[in-house]
């Protein structure tokens, strides 16, 4: 057992914690979801990814070997996210029409609807498209920027990161929700891609997203728990990131992934869930680190 977890990172803990709880729910909910295909395969991708990091820890320098962990770590969580729409209901049906009742007694009409139709410039939507594909890469120039750090930071950062998709991954399941893209029918549901952003966020969300994770918004959560961490460790970085997270907050609204509710619920939620993550790393023992 030590040699096991001498040669793995310590990103694997909340996977592990993440997918007992999905066992758990699994097993009081829909038992016959363990025949599953689907999450059978996930299962099978993570064990390939935590072998494949287990036989590369003596041909890897450390600081590498940590690198390529996490970031195959990050790139699967896509799997994991996708496996939510087939658990977020096992609770509750959706509960989009209250999150539309409340957009409506905020506002007077829908944000998701109207954002788009007075902001229809090509320069503004590509703009906006544009802020939302910043998601993808924000963790990626993090991890960029860490090079230079200790491992330890940089497992601080890969671990935060990957726990904070997890706790959210666990909201999606306990409060189903699946947004305007998914709920509303054409044309609500449709906003043109009058650019080359625009026309790559379309092909990530045709091959990518799924009826899920819409309440709270894990792209406004998880973008400012990238910030939080920026000012606790890289403050001299983090006004790069502040506007393309605030482009990013108009744009879950404005592309029609998100109700405005679900903003303000990521933007609540993301003090939490980074203390809550960021507790739990701190519990790790620095000796584990030294292993690596």
């Amino acid at each position: 057992m030590n040699k096991i977890l001498q040669k793995s990172s310590v990103i694997w803990i909340p996977i592990i914690c993440y997918l007992a709880a999905i066992e758990v729910i699994v097993l009081f909910r829909k038992p016959e979801l363990f025949l599953s295909k689907t999450l059978f395969l996930i299962r099978v991708i993570l064990a390939l990814i935590f072998f494949g990091s287990y036989f590369l820890y003596n041909k890897l320098k450390p600081k590498v070997w940590n690198f390529v962990t996490i970031v195959a770590v990050y790139a699967s969580l896509t799997v994991l996210y996708k496996e939510t729409a087939i658990l977020n209901t096992l609770f509750y049906p959706v509960i989009d029409p209250i999150l539309i009742r409340w957009d409506q007694a905020i506002f007077g009409f829908q944000p998701a609807i109207k954002f788009s139709e007075i902001l229809s410039s090509a320069v503004i939507s590509e703009l906006l498209f544009f802020g939302y594909f910043s998601y993808y890469l924000m963790p990626l120039a993090v991890f960029a920027l860490l090079w230079k750090f200790p491992i330890r930071k940089i497992q601080e950062f890969g671990f935060i990161l990957i726990c904070s998709f997890l706790v959210y991954y666990l909201f999606f399941i306990m409060i189903p929700a699946v947004g305007p893209q998914f709920y509303w029918d054409y044309p609500e549901n449709h906003i043109d891609a009058q650019g080359i952003f625009g026309k790559i966020i379309k092909i990530i969300q045709k091959n990518g997203e799924v009826p899920t994770a819409a309440f709270p918004s894990s792209h406004v959560g998880i973008a400012l728990i990238i910030l939080i961490w920026l000012y606790q460790n890289l403050r001299k970085k983090l006004f790069y990131f502040v506007p393309f997270v605030f482009l990013l907050i108009l744009a879950t609204v404005y592309i029609k992934a998100h109700y405005v509710v679900d903003v303000i619920g990521g933007i609540l939620s993301a003090p939490l869930v980074y203390f809550f993550s960021n507790r739990l790393f701190q519990k790790i023992p620095k000796s584990y680190a030294d292993y690596h």
